[in-house]
């Protein structure tokens, strides 16, 4: 005969199943966003940060495609663009240029939302910063003089397509000079310029036009283009902080006939053309990329152009034929380029401190050899140990004037 459990055995297990049985189950919400990328990066304050800030959208179905994606700010940051709609990934991206310290976004759609971070940071005289594939790279320095180099790059990624108008044939040798002219002036005075060098080959970017040229609509030419423009400024700003005013030099080279160097300060031939009396007189200081240096400095804009102290008439001084200076103080009839993108946007012709020139290098003699190179670089270097302290007395430590050779 089976043995019977009595009854009063049962009822704590009885007891112990109703109660778990009756137990409200509360559902799990799972946010319908998701950080793809772009958390938790770090990088310079004012510049993209490498990776883009992307957001997944999705339902119980999978990805949500054409849902509009906000990024608000809840540090000093700022997002380009502010909004993304959602492509058929169910994905939005957007550029995330990081204020100063710890940073944070909110991403929010479909009444969800998600938070990154990010920390952005000040560039010190040691910081090298390689931007997104290190198509871009900047080198911090310790001088009131910041040099970019656009055009002598040659890397071709295949994300990015040819540029189908536009200028397209590269500065060749410009870039080996901006490392060897950074790499003389530390060597000269003991301190470095900034520098910003772009290693993409012209025909995917041109850093030197307004972005709809430069980049032509590619996403990754777009970000490359930002990254350069805003390490240039980042630079000046830095040199605006320490110094207060300083200097910007973009390096080009031309392939005109005539062998010599040609300085770009936004002004054409014709005017360059003129007497001092009638350029000093002609109010043309507020047209050039120097209005911040003719009003420090109380010199006219003849003698910052082509007087005894001008860059021109210092590499002269130097066996480097130069215009404008004052032994070529104009182009005459001769082809010339007068400044382009970066000069006006970078040095003082729409206001701030910073004033700058567009450097023209010929090739035979300047970029054609690496002795011409180093040469160039070292005579480059000593005009400017010249020129930086008589134009900009606030000088670190070691720039000084020395005679011409």
């Amino acid at each position: 005969m089976p043995r019977l459990t009595p009854f009063f055995a049962l009822v704590p297990l009885v007891t112990t199943l109703a109660c778990e049985d009756s137990r409200p189950v509360e559902p799990v919400e799972e946010s319908m966003l998701r950080v793809v990328s772009g958390d938790g990066q770090s990088g310079l304050i004012g510049v993209p940060l490498s990776d883009s800030l992307v957001i997944e959208v999705r339902d119980e179905n999978g990805p949500r495609s054409n849902v509009s994606v906000t990024f608000t700010a809840l540090g000093g940051g700022t997002f380009s663009p502010p909004a993304a709609t959602t492509d058929a990934a169910g994905r939005a991206m957007a550029l995330w240029i990081p204020g100063e310290g710890a940073d944070s976004v909110e991403a929010s759609a479909l009444g969800d939302r998600i938070t990154a971070s990010a920390t952005g940071a000040r560039a010190g005289p040691t910081t090298t910063w390689m931007g997104r594939n290190d198509y871009v790279e900047y080198r911090a320095g310790t001088l009131p003089l910041v040099l970019s180099a656009p055009h002598g790059g040659t890397m071709e990624p295949a994300e990015i397509p040819d540029r189908s108008w536009g200028t397209t044939v590269r500065d060749i040798y410009t870039d080996e000079l901006a490392y060897a002219i950074a790499d003389a002036l530390e060597a000269r005075t003991g301190e470095r310029p900034h520098l910003i060098v772009s290693h993409l080959h012209r025909r995917k970017l041109d850093p030197n036009r307004e972005i709809v040229e430069a980049a032509q609509d590619n996403p990754r030419a777009q970000q490359t283009w930002r990254e350069f423009q805003a390490l240039i400024e980042h630079a000046s700003d830095r040199v605006e902080e320490e110094f207060g005013e300083g200097y910007y030099i973009d390096l080009h080279g031309h392939g005109h006939e005539i062998q010599r160097i040609e300085l770009g300060y936004l002004l054409g031939a014709t005017t360059l053309g003129l007497s001092d009396q009638a350029l000093d007189a002609g109010g043309y200081a507020d047209n050039t990329s120097v209005p911040a240096l003719v009003a420090s400095s109380g010199a006219a804009l003849s003698v910052l152009l082509r007087g005894p102290d001008a860059l021109g008439t210092l590499l002269e001084d130097r066996g480097l034929p130069t215009t404008p200076s004052a032994q070529q103080p104009g182009p005459g009839d001769n082809p010339f380029f007068s400044g382009g993108y970066n000069t006006r946007r970078h040095g003082s012709f729409d206001g701030g401190p910073i004033s700058g020139v567009q450097i023209e290098l010929n090739y035979f003699g300047v970029r054609d050899t690496p002795e011409h190179r180093a040469l160039f670089a070292e005579r480059l270097a000593d005009a400017l140990a010249a020129y930086l302290p008589r134009w900009y007395p606030s000088q670190p430590t070691g720039v000084s004037a020395s005679p011409p050779r």
